[in-house]
């Protein structure tokens, strides 16, 4: 029953965070975003994935030429999708924050 409830709120949730981070009008919850709020948030997006995928890139590197540290190695790390999920979403923030200022400075 539980996973059956859980089919059906994922999705509606994230139809409503893609909606919202994005601020597109494309998505069953519309948002009341002006062009450059939509702009600021969908550059936020990609400049956020870019994080990530250095984030990724960084993490194979470091597996590619055994950088490691040896000291962490017995330490368990039970949700890595977490702290990447993490990273995304402060990512977001951060660029949302940088994106706005300069758009804002940039209409002055």
């Amino acid at each position: 029953m539980v996973s059956l409830i859980l089919y059906f709120i994922v999705p509606i949730l994230w139809l409503l965070i893609v909606g919202w981070f994005t601020g597109s009008k494309d998505y069953v919850f519309k948002t009341n975003d002006d062009e450059r709020q939509q702009q600021i948030k969908q550059k936020a997006v990609v400049q956020s994935w870019a994080t990530l995928i250095l984030f990724f890139l960084t993490n194979f590197l470091l597996d590619v030429f055994h950088l490691r540290d040896e000291r962490l190695a017995d330490v368990p790390f039970v949700f890595p999708e977490l702290l990447y999920l993490l990273v995304a979403v402060m990512s977001y923030f951060v660029f949302f924050i940088i994106n706005t200022r300069k758009m804002s400075a940039a209409s002055n």
